[in-house]
């Protein structure tokens, strides 16, 4: 399949540094059997509709997932975002889904930024030039960042930038915004924000994709740092090196996001596995051409867990073992795939471990079938 080279980022000498990574989640989750015999009790008695549940969770390798929705384990009485019928219909309507996102969005962000700005003491946040802010699971304007601005008590002159509605590879048109920001301007400071509440989107339709994604999909909130000063954050951190993105043609229609009546919709084919397979190298190769290292220099990967077979198919492509992506793998098992936010989970978890360091390959993907991916350098501090 043909791909199209959007662009790799200018080379520059100066680095600039992720420094720190905060995840968090909902306090609240589900475990993958739990919410399998939740469906199952909708399913009622159709025997093809409860063997295709029980293998379809099953087969996610998924243990549980944090959602902003706690009515699952509530009597129907009790349900404050679904009616209060054990059908739970009718389906909330798009807009009692995105009042839920702006009401939690609001709050677990702020949570997470002000952990992050908590947890680096030596840093003054009076330094933060720039922040930006990615989410594909609701809306809001005055958005998440002018919030997030006023309630820490940052500067108002903060310049604020959403990148909103692009998908599961919206974390890297952020880190690369940052890393540019960063290289024009030393003095700058950059707080990103991914916040994707996907579970608000929850919705009961007989579809694949729409099965696949109600079984797959989960909450999750990150904030990061990034910097071209090495000390402004102790601990270890990334270098931030080069970015490429590329589509699959024809592909649209393959992964798409769009919103309908009782939330946003996902069109996930089967053969989107195949296509991130068929696109992953390419574009891998495209980095090292503009890069001083190869494949065989890579010490650790970072792939979005989009899905099982997605990471199966990343193996074959790049030629690594399921160990190489242990990272990968463990997000997706604790905290399912969480949009934008995942590889910030799946980096934050490289970033930690204490006996990873190196040259470091990052990709995510998304509509389009948009291929996004990464080289940085973990070095340990």
């Amino acid at each position: 399949m043909k791909i199209t080279i959007v662009g790799v980022s200018m080379t520059s000498s100066q680095k600039v540094y992720l420094h720190k990574i905060v995840t968090l989640n909902p306090e609240k989750f589900y475990t993958q059997d739990f919410a399998l015999d939740f469906l199952l009790k909708l399913a009622g008695d159709s025997e093809k509709k409860r063997t295709f549940l029980t293998k379809l969770y099953k087969g996610t390798h998924i243990r549980k997932r944090h959602t902003v929705i706690d009515d699952y384990d509530k009597d129907p009485s009790e349900y404050t975002f679904y009616p209060k019928t054990p059908t739970l219909q009718p389906e909330p309507s798009t807009a009692v889904r995105n009042d839920l996102y702006i009401k939690e969005a609001k709050q677990l962000t702020l949570k997470a930024t002000k952990q992050l700005l908590d947890d680096t003491p030596e840093f003054e946040r009076s330094k933060v030039t720039h922040l930006i802010t990615v989410s594909c699971t609701g809306f809001v304007a005055p958005g998440l960042d002018f919030y997030l601005v006023r309630d820490l008590g940052l500067s108002p002159t903060i310049h604020r930038t959403n990148i909103g509605f692009m998908g599961c590879q919206g974390a890297f048109p952020a880190l690369k915004m940052a890393r540019d920001i960063c290289f024009a301007d030393s003095d700058a400071r950059v707080l990103v924000i991914n916040v994707e509440l996907c579970s608000v989107h929850i919705q009961q339709r007989e579809e694949l994709d729409v099965q696949v994604s109600n079984a797959i999909f989960a909450d999750g909130i990150s904030a990061a740092l990034i910097s071209s000063h090495y000390n402004d954050v102790r601990g270890n951190k990334f270098i931030l090196d080069k970015f490429a993105t590329s589509f699959a043609a024809d592909t649209e229609n393959d992964m798409a996001w769009r919103i309908g009546d009782q939330g946003f919709l996902m069109k996930l084919s089967v053969y989107v596995p195949q296509i991130v397979k068929e696109n992953i190298k390419p574009l891998m190769d495209n980095l090292f051409e503009h890069s001083e290292i190869k494949q065989e220099d890579i010490d650790i990967w970072a792939i979005h867990p989009g899905g099982r077979a997605i990471l199966e198919r990343c193996q074959e492509a790049l030629d690594i073992t399921k160990e190489d992506l242990d990272s990968s793998y463990r997000i997706m098992e604790e905290y399912g795939n969480m949009s934008s936010t995942t590889i910030m989970f799946v980096l934050a978890d490289i970033l930690d471990h204490p006996a990873k360091k190196g040259n470091v390959f990052a990709a995510a993907f998304g509509p389009g079938i948009t291929v996004e991916a990464g080289l940085m350098e973990k070095i340990i501090d």
